[in-house]
């Protein structure tokens, strides 16, 4: 295997632990055992190994374990308890309402694509039971593949880095998946990132390199199949592997090149509707940067949504010092420089897509915590001092407690927010950049020369438990903040009133609703939705229609212009479907007043909204029942 030179500082190949260096002290100390160092600098990076060896073999005391045991059990049991955002269960929403009217996954229309609708629908069939036991089910079986898939990935980077670095990226980043923001939990971009992750464990793990090449590149086609603007977070993995493993990185990339199109073709292939909705999708999302060009507006809210991604995930915020400590910290000037160039161009990555897209929706951004915290957690590693540690302290305790407030608050004190943010990056950043390169310490070289002399060297002690502690503490808290019951999706932009206190009490007053409307028009009566996913997840009744969320129509209250899309006639067809004896309409998101006249005057001519067999105005939520 060849790496790229210098970007690690040594950490590549050529720095792998000799072997025998897991042995427990003592086992093996003839002088004959250990490798001569090869050339000037092998003496410094024997002495990080055995300080290396020291620190993760020595375990913490059976207390601390415990009680870490005790906390991730909670965190486990947290999220499991908080269930699904809105965009979830749309899509689970639609793929079970059409699938109960005899429509595949494959065939209904949920706004994503066939690699992404698969995989939920096989998630949502291995579950059962109410829906708060379905979503705890659901959250529970993915935190399962995502611990397993950063265990492969600690195992893959173990094999190119020191094991406390490996062990602190792979921890850093296992964190950031499982602790994401409530709204990226399950998005497409959220599973791109783990199927990124999946991609490099299983590119760098494996032995064999046609295996470690074939599961990387179908892994990571996968990150762009999922919903296509994902593309530049499968960049993220393979730039990772190029730096690790450079013969690895470029087979991998041409095996996901190969992969992902011919998945797209084979998508197409099970449901040839895919080619059209992939080439209507846009019609929906009008008015982007990419259709209309970049203006003010948008650049405002480009900034506007990385600045509340960075005050609601301090490690995005800490990006910045966690590269410049890499790079002062790197032994080559080629590495210096190799450090903030990559990190740019992924983050670039990562706004395009946004900007592409032009919504703003800060699940869009799911990629950058989790890079952010991978680099964090290398830069705490290497470097386990002051800098990052109080940045992340500070923040890992004051976001929650600004967060938590009531929206009134929080936007009284927005400017303050903010300002607190901005201050500790900098602080966090002017400290970095002064803060001296890291060297080994003389009393390692010296170690390792009395080594090579043929003498047994004497072993340092251990650090001690609080040493040891603080940085997986401080990177703790700052990654834990998105799953406080308190914390809401956005501090002041979109949702920034959604928590998980709030989905979970609008989940069981929904449900409690509209059960009694199911127990009322019958559970197996077939129903035209004309309301967002969400409402046919918890109502459950089936429709035959495969646009189970009226997309197409719903969309001409903004541009009447779909109505010229195929997919809009046949959402509209649905609409005089005769098994279907009652309308659930929601007044606010399908307003009829608003809609193109033709399906306005379809819905009026064919259901009774003016005589609803129920209703609940608090969700603007009515039941027609057919003419």
């Amino acid at each position: 295997m060849t790496s790229v030179p210098d970007i690690d500082d040594g950490a590549g190949t050529s720095a792998r632990p000799a072997p025998g260096t897991d042995r427990a002290p003592g086992l093996d100390a003839r002088p004959e055992a250990v490798p001569t160092p090869r050339g000037p600098d092998a003496a410094d990076r024997e002495g990080d190994h055995d300080r290396d060896r020291d620190r993760t073999t020595t375990p913490y005391p059976l207390p601390v374990r415990l009680a870490a045991a005790l906390l991730g059990l909670a965190a486990v049991a947290a999220m499991c308890w908080s269930g699904l955002n809105h965009d979830v269960r749309y899509v689970l929403g639609g793929m079970r309402a059409s699938g109960r009217g005899g429509i595949p996954a494959s065939g209904t229309f949920v706004h994503r694509p066939l690699a992404y609708r698969w995989p939920l629908s096989w998630l949502d069939h291995l579950t059962a039971g109410p829906v708060a036991v379905r979503e705890a089910s659901i959250r529970l079986l993915v935190i399962v593949v995502a611990a397993a898939v950063v265990w492969w990935l600690r195992q893959g980077l173990a094999r190119h880095l020191p094991r406390r670095e490996a062990n602190a990226v792979a921890g850093a980043l296992g964190l950031a998946l499982l602790f994401a923001p409530a709204w990226d939990f399950l998005q497409p971009e959220w599973v791109a990132v783990l199927c990124a992750v999946a991609g490099l464990a299983s590119a760098l793990a494996p032995r064999r390199t046609w295996v470690a090449v074939g599961l990387g590149g179908v892994l990571v086609a996968l990150a762009v199949l999922v919903k296509y603007t994902t593309a530049p977070t499968a960049l993220l993995p393979l730039g990772a592997l190029l730096v690790l493993d450079r013969r690895r990185g470029w087979l991998t990339t041409a095996a996901a090149a190969v992969a992902a199109p011919a998945g797209f073709a084979l998508a197409i292939l099970v449901q040839p509707r895919e080619w059209r909705w992939f080439n209507e999708l846009s019609a929906l999302n009008p008015n982007t940067p990419l259709q209309n060009g970049l203006h003010s507006a948008d650049v405002h809210a480009l900034i506007t949504t990385v600045g509340t991604e960075a005050l609601m995930n301090p490690v995005v915020a800490l990006l910045p010092a966690a590269v410049v400590l890499l790079a002062r910290g790197s032994a080559s000037r080629a590495a210096r420089w190799a450090w903030p160039l990559l990190t740019a161009a992924g983050v670039a990555g990562v706004l395009a897509a946004l900007v592409v897209q032009g919504q703003w929706f800060q699940y869009h951004l799911a990629a950058l915590p989790v890079l952010a915290a991978a680099l964090c957690g290398l830069a705490v590693a290497r470097r386990p001092d002051l800098p990052l540690l109080a940045g992340a302290l500070l923040l890992g305790v004051a976001v929650p407690l600004i967060a938590g407030q009531s929206w009134n608050w929080r936007h009284a004190h927005e400017t303050a927010a903010y300002t607190l943010v901005s201050a500790v990056v900098v602080a966090t950043l002017l400290t970095a950049s002064l803060h001296g390169r890291a060297r080994v310490p003389a009393r390692a070289r010296v170690r390792v020369r009395a080594r090579v002399r043929g003498q047994v060297p004497v072993r340092a002690p251990s650090p001690g438990l609080l040493l040891r502690s603080v940085p997986a503490l401080a990177l703790l808290l700052a990654l834990a903040i998105p799953v406080w019951p308190t914390t809401p999706y956005s501090y002041d932009t979109r949702h920034s009133t959604f928590t998980s206190l709030e989905r979970a009490d609008t989940r069981h007053e929904l449900t409690r609703w509209l059960t009694g409307v199911r127990h009322r028009i019958g559970a197996d009566t077939p129903v035209t939705y004309l309301a967002f996913g969400d409402i046919g997840y918890l109502l459950g009744n089936p429709t035959h229609c495969r646009y189970p969320t009226p997309d197409f129509l719903q969309r001409t209250r903004y541009d009447r212009s779909i109505t010229s899309q195929v997919s809009y006639r046949e959402n509209l067809r649905c609409l005089s479907d005769p098994a279907s004896r009652y309308a659930v309409l929601d007044t606010f998101w399908f307003p009829l007043g608003q809609v193109a006249p033709e399906a306005a005057d379809t819905i009026r001519g064919r259901f009774d909204c003016h005589r609803p067999v129920a209703a609940l105005p608090a969700y603007h939520l009515v039941i027609c029942p057919r003419r």
